[in-house]
């Protein structure tokens, strides 16, 4: 091959490569119409940091930039050896409001830690009320919550509570019912009487 068919080659590929460049930058997931692409990448690298400390930062933040792109790495992140960093992800996952975090979080409402389960809860809550989802939201998640409504924990009780009546699904309405008529804790019947009120006025 000559050094001028070489370079009729190269010369050809260019368009073809400007093309390519120009279709991923304008993509609605891409750098020019997504704001969210250069802050979600920049902290998707801190998330692999060796510091425990950085990955956390990540974790949170990804919550309020991320999209489509962090919900792997968020995912993965669930498996991390610092207790801070996972509950983190937990928090970004239900911010964010991607579905496949469903099934990865309810495992996380037998946590040992309760402040890990109370997360859980929060961000199952949050997944419930996604748009495409508030009509119907998934079976799993109702029974997963309706499940936390009786944990040991004050704390995730009385999330999971809040979660089921800010989702506004009737199927809770009976085990919200049980547990108020045998909870000694005011608190709790406060937050089951909010809770019943919001579901009624959803399904008015």
């Amino acid at each position: 091959m000559t050094r001028e068919t070489i370079d009729s080659a190269s010369n050809s590929s260019l368009p073809q490569k400007v093309r390519k460049f120009i279709k991923w930058a304008s993509h609605r997931d891409g750098p020019v119409r997504n704001w969210r692409y250069i802050p979600t990448h920049v902290l998707l690298q801190k998330l692999r940091s060796e510091s425990a400390e950085m990955r956390a930062y990540a974790a949170e933040g990804l919550g309020g930039v991320g999209g489509v792109h962090a919900v792997a790495p968020l995912i993965n992140a669930l498996n991390d050896n610092n207790s801070t960093v996972r509950r983190f992800a937990i928090s970004s996952l239900g911010h964010i409001r991607d579905a496949r975090a469903i099934d990865v979080l309810i495992p996380f409402l037998q946590d040992e830690e309760a402040d890990m389960r109370c997360a859980a809860v929060v961000a199952l809550g949050e997944l419930g009320l996604d748009e495409e989802r508030t009509s119907s939201p998934p079976v799993q998640i109702i029974d997963a919550l309706i499940s936390s409504i009786l944990d040991t924990d004050r704390a995730v009780c009385s999330a999971a509570i809040v979660a089921l009546g800010r989702i506004g699904n009737t199927q809770a309405i009976s085990a919200l019912n049980a547990l108020a008529a045998t909870t000694e804790s005011e608190w709790i019947r406060r937050y089951i009487s909010e809770a019943l009120h919001q579901i009624e006025e959803q399904n008015a």
